[in-house]
């Protein structure tokens, strides 16, 4: 049996949050000093999330989208393929260390 593969790309800006956290983009993205997630949800989804986190006082924001490109963009940061970041991340180990 074969495993179908969907590749999901998304496309991210990290402006707003730096604007409202007062952080850099590198801080934005690598900083450990305050608990963050990452949630994906369908558009029809977008009002009634944000809603139930506005209710709960839990921060939110929207930084991007999902699609089909196969790329990850970090807006004026970078552009990847998400085949060469698998490839990078199943075969560095394995690579250095047989």
């Amino acid at each position: 049996m074969s495993v179908s593969r969907i590749e999901i790309g998304a496309r991210i800006s990290l402006g707003e949050t730096c604007k409202r956290d007062g952080v850099d983009r590198t801080a934005a993205l690598f900083s450990e000093s305050t608990g963050r997630v990452i949630v994906s949800i369908g558009r029809e989804d977008e009002v009634k999330f944000f809603g139930l986190c506005e209710a709960c006082g839990i921060p939110v924001l929207r930084i991007g989208v999902t699609d089909n490109s196969g790329h990850l963009e970090i807006q004026d940061i970078a552009n990847w393929n998400l085949g060469d970041l698998g490839a990078a991340h199943k075969g560095t180990l394995a690579e250095l260390f047989g």
